[in-house]
């Protein structure tokens, strides 16, 4: 195999230069000094590899060179953290990113014989300040200046996709002695002097260079790869368990603190960045079937500092209560989806909470007539949040309330997809039940219905993406709609004030449930706001992490096992 490695003298393309040519690939190395380039690569005891001059931001006669070769890895760009933030530093970094990958791009579409796959980086910081929200590759872009660089620098990449297969690599910190975050601050942990940054309760999403190389040999390997993959490992953690766990295995104290003020003073801008953060998690990567060599912090830190790891104890997640159960509850919200009407545990288990006195609604993601279904086929009569806060349904199926779209905003939401250069499906839910289903077609118009509460957006990722950069501005970020990613990737857009946590608080009132006497069992994460809200909340056990931490309690069964289990144990009260 033929590989062209842009930026193969930088940190990440180091590792994976040697990686590939101990798989037996030839491997061409593009820099920007060819002199230098040679000089490392003869210290590192590599000769006879061929060498491309050129500035990847600037059109050359190295655009040349991508012609013949099967992969290339796009790795070049000024480091995010290796100066102080100022405005002409920023411009650096967006120049050096998105016009190097623009100009990668147009090598690739002009070559001879072009690349099958480009393989291009970018980083978790597309994400913005997502707070302790479990993050996977359809969460959407942030709205701060590093996630706007990532957004442009991606979106270069995503051109490429009627030539080549393309894959966008959002990295994590990635730990590696010899270069990077952590080299930087060995010196100072080393010493004693090391600490958390401002409050330490920020995210830090990180993975081990050796996961890194073995993630890029996976992405090759795998010809069904493609798109946005989180090159992270699975347990991101934050910036004070970091420097805990640093400490520990360098057997050093970490009691200082970087206070937020004199962090920005230090850092501009980039303070910012890291003193907020992302808890990303690497779905599709575990989904194609990688396994990660260092999936916990303290091991991965050991292995890059060739350190042998400290004993650890086993973790175990707290089962009980974090604050007293209120003996009235009035109030019970269920999280449905994923369950099935006609099962007997389903059914068995919602006659269950029928029997008892508090009011119970049931929360699901479903529309309205999967919904009317479920009430049908369960068994029992429940009132229903539907749509994710969209509307609510009465025990007979009457819609009860709407956060309907407002024409003005369906309006620019069909403008938005007919200015795509290639198609994207639209399906409008109504609160009168229908649903609509239309296809944009580029320069061409589309006309929603009336009463819409949903907007269901699927399509290619390349339209959608861009669709989706493009209302961000004008619609998203001014409050006017809410945007969900489902799990196969398509786009959900709703009112701004549909969410699932405002609509219980409204079945409170009409009920007059003091939010004491308001209990959830949740385990979707579009439930966040719910389980923030109820007085008391009980997390099933196949919740992800970020409900968990927000919830009271966490039951030991998923699924309806798991809302038996609540049921038992928090409203029943029976002995184990």
């Amino acid at each position: 195999m033929r590989v062209l490695i842009i930026g193969a003298m930088g940190l990440v393309g180091r590792r994976v230069l040697l990686q590939r040519l101990s798989l037996g690939d030839r491997v061409t190395v593009m820099s920007r000094n060819a002199t230098r380039a040679r000089r490392m690569l003869v210290a590192l005891g590599l000769t006879g590899i061929d060498i491309v001059e050129g500035d990847p931001a600037v059109p050359g006669p190295w655009q040349d060179a991508v012609s013949g070769h099967d992969v290339v890895i796009m790795l070049a760009g000024a480091g995010v953290a290796d100066r102080r933030w100022t405005r002409r530093y920023l411009q650096t970094i967006r120049d050096s990113r998105v016009d190097g990958t623009y100009q990668v791009v147009q090598a690739i579409e002009r070559a001879e014989v072009r690349p099958s796959l480009l393989l291009s980086a970018s980083a978790v910081g597309y994400y913005g300040d997502r707070g302790s929200v479990l993050t996977d590759e359809h969460g959407p872009a942030g709205d701060d200046v590093l996630a706007d660089i990532c957004t442009h620098w991606e979106n270069q990449a995503i051109r490429a996709e009627p030539l080549c297969r393309v894959v966008r690599m959002r990295f994590g910190v990635i730990l590696d002695a010899s270069g990077g975050a952590l080299a930087k601050l060995l010196p100072i942990f080393r010493k004693g002097l090391g600490g958390r940054l401002g409050s330490g309760r920020q995210y830090m999403s990180w993975i081990t260079w050796h996961d890194v190389v073995g993630s890029i040999d996976h992405l090759i390997a795998h010809s069904d790869a493609r798109g946005a993959f989180n090159i992270v490992a699975p347990n991101a953690v934050t910036n004070r368990e970091f420097t805990a766990a640093l400490a520990t295995v360098l057997n050093r104290p970490a009691f200082m603190a970087v206070p937020g003020p004199m962090l920005r003073l230090l850092a501009g801008g980039f303070a910012d960045t890291l003193l907020t953060g992302q808890r990303v998690w690497p779905a599709k990567l575990m989904e194609s079937g990688y396994e990660f060599r260092h999936p916990a912090i303290e091991g991965a830190l050991a292995s890059v500092l060739n350190i042998d790891p400290p004993a650890s104890a086993p973790v175990s997640r707290a089962r009980t209560a974090l604050r007293t159960m209120p003996e009235d509850i009035r109030l019970v919200v269920l999280d449905i989806d994923g369950l099935l009407p006609d099962s007997i545990p389903v059914r068995t288990t919602l006659t269950q909470y029928a029997s008892g006195s508090a009011q119970v609604v049931l929360a699901t993601s479903d529309g309205l007539e999967s919904a009317r279904r479920f009430q049908q086929r369960c068994g029992q009569s429940f009132p229903m949040i539907i749509g994710d806060g969209g509307c609510l349904l009465s025990a007979d199926g009457d819609v009860l309330g709407a956060r309907v779209l407002s024409t003005e905003i369906t309006e620019e939401l069909c403008r938005a997809a007919c200015a795509q250069d290639d198609p994207l499906a639209l399906t409008f839910e109504t609160v009168d039940g229908a649903v609509q289903r239309s296809e944009s077609s580029p320069g061409g118009s589309l006309s929603a219905p009336e009463g819409v509460f949903r907007i269901r957006v699927e399509g290619d990722e390349a339209p959608r993406v861009l669709f989706e950069s493009g209302i961000r501005d004008s619609l998203w970020k001014q409050r006017r709609i809410a945007l969900h990613r489902a799990p196969n990737g398509e786009l959900e857009i709703i009112h701004p004030m549909a969410d699932r946590g405002i609509a219980v608080q409204d079945i409170a009132r009409r009920t007059g449930s003091p939010r004491e006497t308001v209990m959830g069992v949740v385990s979707c994460d579009r439930s966040a706001g719910l389980a923030e809200w109820c007085g008391f909340t009980v997390a099933l056990g196949d919740a992800s992490a970020t409900i968990q931490d927000l919830a009271d309690a966490t039951t030991e069964a998923h699924s309806v096992e798991g809302l038996a289990e609540a049921l038992r144990s928090w409203i029943r009260r029976e002995d184990p």
